[in-house]
């Protein structure tokens, strides 16, 4: 850490009466600029006035009027050299006080070299700034957008770790913000408007962080964000960096959709103190690692509980293992269609063989992938394997309904709508056969780029459930207005309709009015009698529940029975 300098110092003094000076306007420093040209050649004028000054030493005058043009720049420099030499001059006081050394007509040639040396002085100081400012600018300004660079975040960084405000274990966000289009976008607009688009990219981002970040830029398609106030809630961080991702960045009244994706890598304030380019190299680490993964919001959080760490990471490779050997294997339970007596639909689960825990469903397991990677992973691994035997049942000229749930966390991720899309064009698989199921919550929640994805999907023919209805707030007519082709009442609302006649009523007009709109009404948690005369009754389009069937293994499929 640099020695701090004494407060007490003539040195320390004379630097902040300096910065104080050049913070003022320029009336007060011309005002303090003549005071001081008359101190200055009132001063000489006394040595004069008490016998007279030898040429030699009146030319000692130079160098306060040197100091005061470097100081305090040209214009008060030219200022004091004009005042020295018109208070040295005869207009000033009278010839009998004047000395007999004294040249006439020389006090014109003193007051021109007292002002023009003074005046270069300030113009050599003020390129000299100029040319420390141009380093400076480039040592810590990026190039083309002038936003702080690696430099100058690196700088921050170090500053935040020193700082005595607040506590060792305070935390400390670092943003990665990846631009993947950049270069295409720049071979279209040029590089100037480029360059523009990033800074504005750079300013809304310091409004949706907070003015307490530092954004900066660390190459031309990649924006880093420094906070020192670490927001709590990272669901709410999460939710709010996706949604600006999403939006569009308008510049000249032109938007510009950016391809982007985030990182962010939580530490400790004392992680920076220790080695903060170490910290730094992480976070760009983690941000590369997630969008080689194709995420588009990735966190990590740091902390010195390396038992934690290594369970998690632990966990993540057991899991993704699991999928690859086969521990976790699809299940296909089939949903009644009431209208013809038959299965219609086969809906996806799975279930993990875990080593430890035995079988688990996939109620059980989804706790322990909360993690938005593992969730995006494992959510893209049931899609892929699902056309797998899509395609090979295909090949043996057998189509089959399929409804598959794509929101384990109550989150649309749209690389996962992308990887729905890839397996739709590759398998050649009609897309009116595939449902997908989207959480009431989720559906409220749509990001622009999500909405935007699943209303594509629906145009090639897909159909989209609202699965879980009835377990957030939002009423039925709430869904009219959302891309959703059927509903998928809870198991909640279900229970409580076989034992409460009011909650009954309410199910029968929720269900007649979804029909109404030309919605599939869909129930599920059939598990006794009592609940399946009872969503017939009502008009109940499809049903699904363990009293109808359980969920099976692929070979288990009672194709006999399914229409």
């Amino acid at each position: 850490m640099p020695k701090s300098e004494d407060p007490y110092s003539f040195a320390t003094w004379c630097k902040e009466s300096l910065i104080n000076f050049t913070k003022m306007n320029a009336e007060k420093q011309v005002f303090i600029g003549f005071v001081l040209a008359i101190f200055i050649a009132a001063f000489i004028r006394v040595i004069e006035m008490t016998g007279g000054l030898p040429s030699l030493y009146e030319h000692l005058l130079y160098f306060p009027l040197v100091l005061t043009g470097l100081l305090l720049g040209p214009r008060i420099g030219a200022l004091a050299g004009f005042m020295c030499g018109v208070l040295l001059s005869p207009f000033s006081f009278s010839d009998s006080l004047i000395s007999s050394n004294e040249i006439a007509g020389g006090w014109i040639l003193r007051l021109l070299a007292f002002t023009f040396i003074a005046t270069i002085a300030g113009i050599i100081a003020r390129v000299v700034k100029e040319l420390n400012g141009a380093e400076k600018s480039a040592k810590f300004k990026y190039q083309g957008t002038d936003l702080p660079n690696i430099n100058a975040l690196l700088e921050q960084l170090e500053t935040i770790g020193h700082s005595k405000d607040g506590a060792p274990d305070d935390l400390i966000d670092i943003f990665n913000f990846r631009l993947q289009n950049m270069e295409k976008i720049q071979q279209q607009v040029g590089t100037e408007k480029a360059n523009e688009l990033v800074k504005q990219m750079a300013i809304q981002l310091k409004k949706l962080l907070g003015d307490q970040v530092h954004v900066g830029q660390t190459s031309k398609n990649e924006l880093v964000g420094v906070s020192a106030e670490a927001e709590e809630n990272t669901k709410e961080l999460q939710s709010k960096i996706e949604s600006f991702l999403e939006k569009p960045i308008v510049v000249d009244g032109v938007s510009y959709q950016m391809d982007s994706a985030a990182g962010v890598l939580r530490v400790k304030k004392d992680q920076l103190k220790e080695d903060h380019q170490k910290v730094f190299d992480e976070a760009q680490a983690h941000a590369f690692n997630a969008f080689q993964k194709k995420q588009q919001f990735s966190f990590l959080e740091q902390n010195d509980n390396a038992i934690d760490q290594i369970e998690e990471v632990t966990f993540s490779r057991q899991f993704s293992e699991a999928m690859k050997n086969n521990d976790i294997q699809l299940y296909f339970q089939p949903r009644l269609n009431t209208n013809t007596g038959y299965f219609s639909v086969l809906e996806i689960s799975a279930k993990w063989v875990h080593p430890k825990r035995g079988g688990m469903n996939l109620e059980e397991f989804k706790p322990m992938i909360e993690e938005a990677s593992l969730t995006q992973q494992f959510t893209s691994w049931m899609i892929q394997r699902t056309f797998k035997d899509l395609k090979t049942w295909l090949k043996q000229k057998v189509i089959v309904r399929v409804s598959i749930n794509i929101t384990i966390n109550d989150i649309v991720d749209p690389i996962v709508l992308n990887v729905l899309a890839h397996e739709l064009q590759e398998s050649k698989f009609p897309a009116r056969q595939v449902y997908i199921e989207v959480s009431e919550r989720a559906l409220m929640s749509l990001s622009d780029k999500s909405k935007r994805y699943l209303e594509r999907l629906r145009s090639v023919g897909c159909n989209v459930i609202a699965s879980h209805f009835g377990e957030g707030r939002s009423t039925i007519q709430s869904l009219f207005v959302l891309p959703v082709d059927a509903v998928k009442l809870s198991e909640e609302l279900v229970q409580k309709a076989t034992s409460h006649s009011d909650k009954k009523r309410e199910l029968a007009s929720m269900v007649k009015m979804a029909r109404a709109r030309g919605l599939t009404t869909i129930a599920t948690g059939i598990n006794d009698r009592a609940k399946l005369l009872l969503l017939k009754q009502i008009g109940c389009e499809e049903l699904q529940g363990s009293i109808l069937s359980k969920s099976l293994k692929k070979a288990d499929i009672p194709w006999a029975r399914i229409r």
